[in-house]
């Protein structure tokens, strides 16, 4: 019976502590090579860790292990019927559980071509006004013409999020067939 209480005891515990918020800050720099930082705090600051996600590797296009670069299979991917449908899904559900508190940027893009520099510019230049009246004008985005293919400058992003409200729109996501045709392309079958 003593083992009942503890187990019951521990269940109470892990879910309580699902229940509190989870703060999350992800910091990146581009300059040549790619460093970012992602710090979480968990049980209201009191526990804290940082994770690194890069040490300033130069990126090359990477193969799975059949050969096949992983940009081919990430866009054989996104041609599987419904996984758009899918994943609106989910982000309208998981919304909600995330809040936003501040999001910043100062980037510089080249698309390689003046032409498509503008064309990305011109579709950007909405979204960065957007969440600027949103986020106080901490975003900032400028087109490069005249440059090679450029992504170089710093983001920062914090938010909180409830991980007890995810579990269950994330796990009928990840059961879906849409997810799981996915997983079979990007892990190197059909």
């Amino acid at each position: 019976m003593p083992l009942l209480f503890i187990l019951i005891a521990i269940l109470v515990l892990i879910v309580l502590a699902l229940a509190i918020p989870v703060e999350i800050e992800i910091s990146a720099a581009i300059h040549g090579r790619a460093v970012s930082k992602t710090r979480f705090r968990l049980l209201f600051g009191l526990i804290s860790f940082d994770a690194d996600g890069g040490a300033g590797r130069k990126e090359t296009q990477k193969t799975g292990g059949d050969g096949v670069p992983f940009l081919e299979k990430l866009f054989n991917a996104a041609q599987v019927e419904g996984i758009w449908s899918r994943s609106w899904g989910l982000a309208k559900r998981l919304a909600p559980c995330v809040k936003v508190k501040r999001l910043a940027s100062d980037l510089t893009v080249s698309a390689g071509d003046d032409y498509y520099t503008g064309m990305l510019a011109g579709l950007a230049i909405p979204l960065v006004l957007y969440l600027n009246q949103r986020f106080d004008g901490e975003i900032s985005l400028r087109p490069a013409f005249e440059e090679d293919l450029l992504l170089e400058g710093d983001l920062f992003a914090g938010f909180s999020l409830r991980p007890l409200k995810m579990i269950l729109p994330c796990l009928v996501f990840a059961c879906s067939p849409q997810f799981r045709r996915v997983k079979r392309i990007l892990g190197g079958g059909r």
